[in-house]
């Protein structure tokens, strides 16, 4: 029986993207890569911790194609040159350090809670 993994790689990768990509190139010697592309997930969230990253990225962690049962993730880009990756030009989304819905720049915390005096 053939278990080799069947996801694909994306048609373009936005720069953030390819920058996670590179990031597991550079630390690929510290994540066990099973089936050729397949992570565990406790791996990668220990190498994202000693990175500039807060969590796994939603295009791998969500997605259901991605999966490879509990705990697992398939990341073909793992085996590929980020160089040769199509970069898509797409400005979707807010701009790094730009304003949140709250005014707050992003990953800046929040302002703490006022007390008031009952009774005074």
């Amino acid at each position: 029986m053939n278990t080799t993994p069947t996801v694909s790689l994306l048609p373009s990768y936005t720069p953030g993207q390819i920058a996670f990509i590179q990031f597991l190139h550079d630390h690929r010697s510290e994540l066990t890569v099973y089936d050729t592309c397949t992570v565990s997930r406790r791996e990668l969230v220990d190498l994202i911790a000693k990175g500039n990253y807060i969590a796994v990225p939603a295009w791998i962690a969500a997605a259901k194609s991605r999966r490879a049962g509990r705990g697992n993730y398939l990341i073909p880009e793992i085996n590929a040159d980020p160089s040769t990756l199509v970069v898509n030009t797409n400005h979707r989304g807010r701009k790094p350090g730009s304003r949140n819905r709250k005014g707050r720049p992003a990953g800046a915390p929040a302002p703490a809670p006022t007390t008031t005096g009952v009774g005074g």
